[in-house]
């Protein structure tokens, strides 16, 4: 079941974008006309215009109204991610540390902070940066870093921010050109020893890198919720984490069984527009252990 969730207004005109916005997502026959619609509207009202969508016992995330993919994710659909709310419920109470890593402006940062004593926030955009403080700045518990998450720390990266899709920002290569450079940090220097935290990847194509910089946060028993699109047929995070024989994987979303083949994996991706959030740590993490037992508790969600 959906978590309950509200919505408040920064100003009167944002309530009637807002729900002139809603009414246009409902005729949207592509993907594409969701944000051509905000940005459209957006070009007729002020773009400070904003929305708070507010959930039980959760701090209010800011959503600006010409952003195509918030106000469709998180406004019109409301329910967002519902698999990796699920696995945050079931770690709360067994960890004291979330990552954040790929935080865009920081939806899963707020959503964690109550839950959490410490949430580390990594965002490689200095645009979405911005973004992200301005949702975390009076949360005490949040840290935020303007790094790429990669293999190692201290490299120089370039970094390509997509016009009309801040979502999918991400790592440069050579033939890409690039608007901006980064710096990078690997999972093992954001973590303390003996740490096991639970940690979600939205990384945009740079998850090998990122496990490849976190081998001893999963020795030490954390936990990764990472995402395996469902344009990549091969699989590639997965494939990868798979070679490693005390590495499990499961998905996040119906029933929690182990995944132990790249078919099998790729079995349960059907839209390839879609990323598809997989959870991922050694066999004997205590922290996998418990978010198991929560879910088992709950009962399997959609």
């Amino acid at each position: 079941m959906a978590q309950r969730s509200s919505i408040s207004f920064s100003t009167l005109a944002s309530r009637l974008q807002y729900l002139l916005l809603m009414g246009l997502f409902r005729v949207a026959v592509t993907r594409g006309l969701y944000g051509a619609f905000a940005r459209g509207l957006g070009r007729l009202f002020n773009a400070r215009n904003a929305v708070y969508l507010s959930r039980e016992g959760e701090p209010p995330f800011k959503i600006y109204l010409n952003d195509g993919y918030w106000t469709r994710f998180a406004l019109y659909h409301r329910d967002y991610e519902p698999e990796v709310a699920r696995v945050l419920k079931a770690a709360a109470g067994h960890t004291e540390v979330f990552c954040d890593l790929g935080a865009n402006k920081g939806f899963w940062s707020v959503r964690a902070a109550p839950k959490f004593s410490q949430v580390i926030a990594v965002e490689a955009s200095a645009q979405t940066s911005e973004a992200l403080l301005e949702n975390t700045k009076d949360l005490p518990n949040v840290t935020r870093h303007r790094r790429a998450i990669h293999a190692e720390s201290g490299l120089k990266l370039q970094f390509l921010n997509v016009p009309l899709s801040h979502a999918s920002a991400r790592i440069a290569d050579a033939a890409e050109g690039a608007d901006e450079s980064v710096e990078t940090i690997a999972i093992d220097d954001l973590l303390a020893d003996d740490t096991a935290a639970l940690i979600k990847l939205d990384v945009e194509g740079a998850e090998i890198a990122a496990f490849e910089g976190g081998k001893r946060a999963l020795s030490d028993g954390s936990v990764m919720v990472y995402e395996d699109h469902g344009n990549d047929p091969e699989c590639l995070p997965s494939e990868y984490l798979l070679r490693d024989p005390d590495i499990s994987i499961y998905a996040t979303f119906g029933e929690p069984k182990k995944l132990r083949t790249v078919a099998e994996i790729r079995a349960l991706k059907t839209d390839p527009f879609k990323g598809y959030n997989f959870m991922a740590a050694r066999d004997d993490s205590p922290l996998l252990r418990d978010i198991l037992e929560g879910f088992a508790t709950s009962g399997a969600s959609n």
